[in-house]
């Protein structure tokens, strides 16, 4: 009776340990390489993700001392995010403010979501951690996961005057991409506009920039874009470029033909003024002589 009594004892300790204890199907976790940092230099910290199950959302804040550490660079090219609802940006002094989807969602261990390159400022101890941190399940209900966070200690000593430099290469370009020409009556009222998004697996992607036609210049642009040229006679140029300078130019070709005046128009003017250029060197040649 009493083995009875013992063994039900046990039995109902481990039930409630079970049931009390949540089980964490996600963690989000801060990486740095290096157990000390020496002041001055510059480190990665990479913001990694392990799921068991498939998520497609994620949103948080990082937090870190500005006495201690200073934002060199935050990247984002290797990330499992594919769509950012609000790029890893500092939002205010000490925060830096993230959130975006993958469609399809993802899973498994160290998926990266991106990567930030601190600068040692002063000797000590350096608490960075993770806030507010929120994640969605892949199901198509937008249902929460439960998810815990691994914040870390940066222990910075001071410094022997070899200051290591995070200094990223990427000779790659901006992955290939197809902009399409969209028309709804709930954007932009209905007029045309550019749609047009890529990735770059390295640095990440800086800026895109668009030209509508040959003659005209590239300006800064953000999909989506509202076309200038309504008619579509033009060919459009979508220009992504990555983080250290890389860039690719996709080409859409214009979707209705240009009418055969405004074709020769350039041509015309450019013979006028030749020709206006040939009557005065001819009429000032006279004049001198």
């Amino acid at each position: 009776m009493n083995i009875f009594i013992k063994i039900s004892s046990v039995f109902l300790l481990l039930l409630v340990f079970f049931v009390a204890v949540p089980v964490f199907a996600a963690e989000i976790r801060l990486d740095v390489h290096k157990s000390e940092i020496s002041c001055g230099e510059e480190f990665l910290m990479d913001i990694v993700i392990h799921t068991d199950e498939s998520l497609n959302a994620i949103e948080g804040q990082l937090i870190f001392p500005t006495d201690k550490l200073l934002v060199k660079e935050i990247r984002d090219g290797n990330s499992i995010i594919n769509f950012w609802v609000e790029k890893p940006r500092i939002e205010a002094s000490g925060f830096i403010l993230f959130s975006g989807i993958t469609p399809g969602g993802f899973s498994g261990a160290s998926n990266n979501i991106f990567s930030v390159v601190f600068e040692a400022k002063n000797i000590g101890v350096a608490s960075v951690a993770l806030q507010n941190v929120k994640a969605l399940k892949n199901n198509g209900l937008g249902t929460e996961a439960m998810l815990s966070t691994r914040n870390t200690l940066v222990s910075i000593k001071p410094g022997d005057g070899n200051m290591h430099k995070e200094i990223l290469i990427d000779k790659e370009l901006p992955e290939d991409f197809n902009p399409s020409i969209e028309s709804d009556p709930n954007v932009f009222g209905g007029k045309y506009f550019l749609v047009f998004a890529t990735q770059d697996k390295t640095s990440g992607i800086d800026r895109y920039e668009v030209r509508e036609g040959e003659r005209d210049r590239f300006r800064v642009a953000e999909t989506p874009y509202l076309l200038k040229y309504q008619a579509l006679d033009r060919k459009i140029f979508v220009k992504a470029i990555d983080k250290v300078g890389n860039e690719r130019i996709v080409v859409l070709n214009a979707q209705h033909q240009a009418p055969w005046y405004r074709q020769y128009a350039v041509l015309g003017i450019l013979l006028v003024i030749v020709l206006v250029w040939f009557l005065i060197k001819k009429s000032w040649s006279r004049f001198i002589k």
